[in-house]
């Protein structure tokens, strides 16, 4: 079989789709979905559950579809990814901001010393975070720094509040820190402090849900969870079969809130909609889960079951019914 190696339009690369067993229905309409979202990223991003793996039916083991495979069926995933994509970033944002607030609020409540956060004496005495609350001091230092006197800033809002007040207050600067950055902020404040934001959201879902406590350990496996999740839902990278290549221990957590083994650690999609449920508002995260169900059963009537079946358990949905 012919395979893109060197350039081929997309009528040719149609053609050796169609080699391959898929079936192209409307090869206009394919050549434009082409077009305009390039084969490798919808072909080879999204072509694997749809792929042949039955030795009888494929013994070689050559690259071909399930018979009944269609062009349609693979767009129809590409377009599940990009919306599963939108719709978990919404959410994850408003986590992000959850924990940079909290995190600011509480640094800013126990030292209230204008400045504050560039002393390293506030932050963690353990030896192994020395290096880790130096770039974070560093880098709130340079966002303050590069916003006094250039006539051209990144970010207008903290010139504006620094030619006001001649200073920028840690629950200023925060909102311009990556959740990268608040992640090892967090990890590098002191423990009482990292207990008490572990608690305010305890006691937030604790108000909504059922009576729970939450591990300043815990927080930073969620975030090690959340974060590359976040980046790529923010950069079109495929979404709905990532995972990560280490699990993340949340047993304890799972065992507290009478949920399933996996259900949190596994790193899917599902372990990040789970992990949601303890850091969003109720009504946030009833909205966010009843959308993922509809687009879930969306896609299930757009292609075969097989394959179907094969992104659910992607996904970490098993038994989805």
């Amino acid at each position: 079989m012919s395979s893109v190696k060197e350039f081929a339009t997309h009528a040719e690369q149609l053609e050796m789709l169609e080699q391959r067993g898929l079936n192209v229905l409307n090869k206009a309409a394919a050549e434009r979905i082409l077009s305009q979202e390039n084969y490798y990223a919808l072909i080879d991003s999204y072509k694997e559950p749809f792929l042949e793996r039955d030795e009888k039916l494929n013994p070689y083991g050559l690259e071909c579809f399930e018979s009944g495979t269609e062009f349609g069926h693979i767009y129809a995933l590409h377009r599940f990814d990009r919306k599963l994509r939108l719709l978990l970033l919404n959410e994850l944002l408003k986590f992000e901001k959850n924990i940079k607030s909290k995190a600011a609020y509480r640094f800013s409540e126990k030292f209230k010393n204008s400045g504050s956060f560039l002393e390293p004496g506030n932050y963690s005495l353990n030896i192994h975070h020395h290096h880790e609350r130096d770039r974070i001091i560093s880098t709130l230092a340079n966002l303050i720094k590069s916003h006094k006197k250039c006539d051209k800033v990144k970010y207008p809002a903290i010139r504006e509040f620094y030619d006001k007040h001649k200073s920028v207050p840690l629950q200023v600067l925060v909102n311009f820190l990556s959740l990268g950055q608040i992640t090892h902020f967090y990890a590098v404040i002191d423990e009482p402090l990292r207990d008490q934001i572990a608690n305010d959201f305890a006691e937030e879902y604790s108000e909504e849900h059922q009576k729970i406590f939450l591990r300043a350990s815990e927080v930073d496996a969620i975030l090690k969870i959340v974060f590359p999740y976040r980046n790529k839902s923010a950069h079109e990278e495929v979404l709905y079969r990532f995972h990560l290549t280490h699990p993340v221990e949340l047993e304890d957590l799972e065992t507290r809130l009478a949920m399933a083994k996996g259900s949190l650690s596994g790193a899917t999609v599902y372990s990040v909609q789970c992990l949601l449920k303890l850091v969003l508002g109720k009504r946030d995260y009833e909205n966010f889960s009843v959308e993922l169900i509809e687009l879930i059963k969306e896609l299930e009537k757009k292609i075969q079951k097989r394959a179907f079946v094969k992104i659910i358990q992607d996904i970490g949905f098993n038994g989805f019914n």
